[in-house]
This record gives structure tokens, sequence and C-alpha cells, in this order.
């Protein structure tokens, strides 16, 4: 069993955050995404559940699954330490962009955790070329990009900014983010 792991606050959930889980659901036999419910800047985390719920999750391959957790990165520490001790045997990629290389060092990870350590590895750091924001096949797109666009009420922006899968939705996605 091949286990995909994608961490992130996803405030919003945009087409570089689908790259990751996509990619995750073409290679991996079943994809948990670890996100929150915090608020962040101007979005609040209630309404970005409301966008899960009603419009991101539908969408999403049948082998992927959605948690909301205290927190993303705190989750993928947690996954690693109950494998420590219960010894599955199952194989874990993570999937992040390549500014969360040091965060999920598989170096590190293999020192501290010895008997599952071995069995995660962190994508980014294996193939980063293929994680570089704009770069091939990953699209251009950064939260924060994301979110001034929804503060000008950018509406075309904020669109190019959505994988091809939710362009239908964005305006009701944007209307939910901004009630």
């Amino acid at each position: 069993m091949i286990i995909g792991l994608v961490p992130g606050a996803m405030k919003p959930y945009h087409a570089g955050h689908h790259f990751l889980v996509q990619k995750a659901s073409n290679e991996c036999d079943s994809v948990i995404i670890f996100t929150t419910t915090k608020d962040r800047e101007a979005i609040k985390g209630s309404n970005m559940k409301k966008v899960w719920d009603d419009i991101i999750i539908p969408q999403l391959p049948s082998n992927v699954k959605v948690e909301f957790v205290v927190s993303p990165v705190g989750s993928v520490y947690d996954t690693i330490e109950w494998e420590e001790t219960k010894k599955t045997g199952w194989k874990y990629r993570i999937y992040g962009g390549t500014e969360d290389i040091s965060r999920y060092n598989t170096k590190a990870i293999k020192q501290r955790w010895p008997n599952a350590g071995y069995r995660f590895v962190n994508v980014a750091e294996e193939e980063a070329n293929r994680y570089l924001r704009g770069r091939g096949e990953s699209p251009n797109a950064k939260g924060e990009w994301v979110r001034n666009s929804i503060l000008t009420q950018d509406f075309k922006k904020f669109e190019e900014f959505l994988p091809e899968i939710l362009s239908p939705y964005s305006k009701e996605y944007l209307n939910i983010l901004l009630s």
C-alpha cells in the first residue's frame, strides 16, 4: 500500500494544491489531504470548510480523502510516529512544493524514526524539478497571490488560479469565501 500525504493550510485551495493532489492520486493507492479550518488572513476557516464540503471534495478522485486537523505539518509527523510503532509496512509519499523540502527532510526523518523513516519520501526533495512553481506541469499559483485576488475582488484573476475542475464553480467559490 502506498499512501500519499498532502499537507497544507490551503486557504484557498488553488491549482498548485490540485496539481499535488492529482500527482498523489495517480502515484498512490490512497491519498490524505491534511488541512485546517483555522482562519488565515481574510479567509475564514469556516467558509473554506464550506467550500471543501460543497465544491472541492465532490470533485476529488475517489482515492482521496480530506482530514481537517489542527496542524497539517504536525499530522505528517504524527503519521510517521504512528508508523514507527505500528509497522504496517505501508509506504508514504509526502507531496508539497519545493519550499517544503526542508520541512520534511527525509534524511532527518530516517534518523529520528529508524523503523518507519525509510518508508517516507518527500517527492519534492526526490524530484525538485517536477515541483517548482510554474515550471513544467506545475501551475504558477501561490496562496498569497490567490488571497490578494480575493481581497481586491478580482474575479478574473481568482478564476485563473483555480484548477480546471473548479472553474465552473469559481463564482460560487469566491462568494462563499467573501460571505
